[in-house]
């Protein structure tokens, strides 16, 4: 399975110089989404970005750990 976290890390390993990049993408991506939660007003949707968020920070915490 290809996922963005997969592409990313192989990416990083072939690459370090692409690390800081990477990074800059994700961290504002994960900016995003915390900006939309604060905004949102449907329970449901609230909860499917704070699961989106803590998968996305996990995954930032573990590229970031490589760096």
């Amino acid at each position: 399975m290809n996922t963005k976290f997969d592409k990313d890390l192989k990416l990083m390993e072939t690459d370090p110089g692409e690390g800081t990049m990477i990074l800059r993408e994700r961290k504002a991506e994960l900016e995003r989404i915390e900006r939309q939660g604060r905004s949102c007003k449907n329970r449901f949707r609230l909860e499917c970005l704070a699961q989106e968020y803590n998968r996305l920070k996990r995954e930032y915490d573990a590229l970031d750990a490589m760096v």
